[in-house]
Order: structure tokens, then sequence, then C-alpha cells
């Protein structure tokens, strides 16, 4: 997805479409290899806009001694 973004392509990890996409009758219509198993569906594209980046709060770091 990083590198994705790098290339100018906004990127969305679709984590419900994996269900559908290991079904067998699903995976012939896609001509997928037998096998093989979908782990994380991302739709790719070019967007309209980007959006603005989130505000980062500082890490809280706790030592256990």
């Amino acid at each position: 997805m990083l590198a994705a973004r790098d290339a100018g392509l906004g990127t969305c990890w679709v984590g419900f479409g994996r269900p559908w996409l290991n079904e067998p009758d699903t995976q012939a219509e896609l001509g997928l290899p037998s096998g093989c198993h979908v782990v994380a569906p991302i739709a790719l594209g070019y967007p309209r806009t980007w959006p603005l980046p989130h505000e980062r709060r500082a890490p809280a770091i706790q030592w256990i001694g």
C-alpha cells in the first residue's frame, strides 16, 4: 500500500471480501490458482483528492523492570 501511494495510487483494504474470494466457485470464476488463498484484498485507484493527514500523538512509553 505504501508503494502504491508513492506511485500516486490510493488504496483501501477490503477485508470483508476475503471469505467470498476464498470460495471455490469464486476462485474458479476469477481464474485464481487452486491451493492459493486470498489474504488481503486491496482496491487501487486514483483518488480525486487526498485526505489531510491525521494529527499524531506522542508515543506513551512505559518501562517494566
